[in-house]
């Protein structure tokens, strides 16, 4: 065959057919990573197989090798073919579009005879999909829509990587400079805290022939191009390498790391300065008279001007956190009991958590019914008797279609903390959405504004929404804005940040976490927060556990 698409597209399936098996997860993970790794070396599988050094690559260990061998050279494998035939046909292809569960793709494989995500897509746009027992319209729809992005990805390069993903590789490739004894510096668009990166880009200080050539004997790296100062890494992005002396290191950061925008306001203040050398950033930005601008803000907006006036001394870091807010326990759909939350909570330096589990109608998350919140409460004051922090009784809301609150005005009075989302009709017109979200935000308890425009990144766009409007609403009654910190959501987008800030509202940083796992995203929350600018002063859960009950509270008093 010796194709390396198809090397690929055997890989992915699979991943789909062990997980679809019940497979470890550990292995469904090792063939995902192996097809990247294939899609990023492209045409140079063939030399690695000729050579027989693909064992060499990052991930790679000797099965691997094997199945990627039989699948160059056959255009299958034993194993691909024996997980082939215990399944319906095309099903490792169609488990791979997301919404096609086992039972799903049994019955649109017996009632349609569907093989394939062609034949998926076409059978949706017939409508014939809507009419098989549990699907439905809207099922239908996303299945569609999710069809065509699985179509476009295999027609297209690689997925792009979330903040955290891209964030831990920038890590491991530090880790792996300082090996060979190169310095590097994280720059570019992961520096400035972008949700979704298609390339990584590192300032490293060494002559660069020298240190190309160190760098690709590395394992996470497939192939240099000498020229261009562009490697590619086993993941398939990318990573821009920029070479500078120590004297002119502060040059190589600002340059790497602002946008185009950005540096041309540098430029248009000074053309000359970027010539001169800076052993660093602050004695650069410092020769325009100006304070360093955070890299989050270096945009090319109004970053220049701020930095004439501020000195940034009030710029937000997680150490200023000081209590983890929007938390699921296994009485909705978190794993973990509310003692095991605040256990890890306390051991993570925090003053409180807010314990915020899913509300009634919430069937999907198994939302807690009002005759099961006196006995979570009661396990909340248990676990805060041999916990030294605060635990607060709350809940995540959802607002519901008429844009009332899923409890009772006499329940969330007793509650500390109330976290109002959208859960279920996402598809509402513009017009609609906004009245559901007005009537929910102008309510005259104290509410934080969940996840608000309830995007998921890279699979569901925001909500269609008068954001402004809505701002304005929740400026004029008591209220929060989350700014989520699940990769997935980060959400209040950024670019909406600035225009609440200027309404005077203030945010809450949320880890929206569902496991003690979930803490680990609060560095994401805070990337999110500088990215709109926002202030310590403006985040409440930086405020102590007595003052942050106090201004969240649903009822004063």
């Amino acid at each position: 065959m010796q194709d390396a698409a198809q090397v690929r597209s055997g890989l992915e399936e699979l991943a789909a057919l062990v997980a679809l098996s019940g497979g470890a997860a550990f292995k469904v993970k090792a063939y995902r990573r192996a097809a990247e790794l294939v899609h990023a070396l492209g045409d140079q599988l063939s030399t690695l197989i000729e050579q027989d050094r693909l064992a060499e690559l990052e991930g790679i260990g000797p099965s691997l090798s094997r199945q990627i061998q039989e699948l160059w050279n056959h255009g299958t494998s034993s194993y691909l073919a024996k997980l082939r035939s215990e399944q319906p046909p095309g099903a490792g292809e169609l488990f791979q579009v997301e919404g096609v569960t086992p039972r799903r793709l049994q019955v649109l494989h017996d009632a349609l005879g569907v093989s394939s995500v062609e034949q998926l897509a076409a059978a949706c746009r017939a409508g014939q999909v809507r009419s098989l027992p549990r699907f439905g319209d809207r099922t239908e729809q996303r299945l569609l829509a999710a069809a065509q992005t699985w179509l476009a990805h295999n027609e297209e390069g690689p997925r792009e990587l979330l903040l955290p993903r891209a964030r831990e590789l920038a890590r491991a490739l530090l880790h792996d400079f300082a090996e060979i004894g190169l310095e590097a510096h994280v720059a570019g668009a992961l520096r400035r805290g972008e949700e979704l990166l298609s390339e990584l880009e590192l300032v490293v200080v060494g002559e660069a022939s020298t240190a190309l050539h160190q760098i690709e004997r590395l394992r996470r790296v497939v192939t240099v191009d000498a020229e261009r100062h562009v490697a590619r890494l086993s993941v398939g992005l990318p990573l821009r390498l920029r070479f500078t002396s120590r004297e002119r290191l502060g040059n190589a950061l600002v340059a790497a790391t602002g946008s185009a925008a950005h540096l041309a306001q540098i430029d248009a203040r000074d053309v000359s300065l970027r010539e001169r050398p800076f052993a660093d950033e602050t004695a650069l930005y410092g020769a325009l008279g100006l304070a360093t601008v955070p890299p989050e803000l270096r945009e090319g907006r109004n970053e220049l001007e701020l930095a004439a006036r501020d000195d940034f001394g009030d710029w937000l870091d997680a150490g200023q956190v000081r209590g983890l807010v929007h938390c699921h326990t296994e009485y909705s759909d978190g794993r973990q009991s509310v003692l095991d939350m605040a256990r890890a909570a306390h051991a993570l330096g925090m003053h409180y958590i807010a314990i915020t589990d899913h509300s009634p109608s919430a069937h999907y998350a198994r939302g807690v019914a009002i005759d099961r919140l006196k006995q979570q409460w009661d396990e909340i004051a248990a676990a805060e008797a041999v916990v030294p922090i605060r635990i607060l009784r709350g809940t995540e809301s959802d607002i519901l279609a008429d844009g009332s609150l899923d409890f009772p005005d006499a329940i969330l009075e007793q509650l500390e903390v109330v976290i109002a989302s959208i859960h279920a009709r996402y598809r509402m017109d513009r017009q609609a959405m906004t009245a559901r979200l007005r009537r929910a935000l102008s309510l005259p308890l104290f509410k934080i504004w969940g996840h608000p425009l309830g995007r998921i990144i890279n699979h569901r766009p925001p909500i269609d929404c008068d954001v402004l409007e809505l701002l304005d609403t929740l400026a004029e009654a008591p209220g929060a804005i989350e700014l989520n910190a699940d990769p997935h959501r980060l959400d209040l987008p950024p670019a909406w940040i600035p225009a609440a800030r200027e309404r005077g509202l203030r945010f809450v940083i949320s880890v929206d976490a569902h496991s003690t796992r979930g803490f680990g995203v609060l560095d994401n929350g805070i990337d999110l927060a500088r990215r709109g600018g926002v202030r310590t002063g403006e985040v409440l859960n930086t405020l102590g556990a007595e003052e942050f009950a106090r201004a969240v509270r649903p009822r004063p008093g």
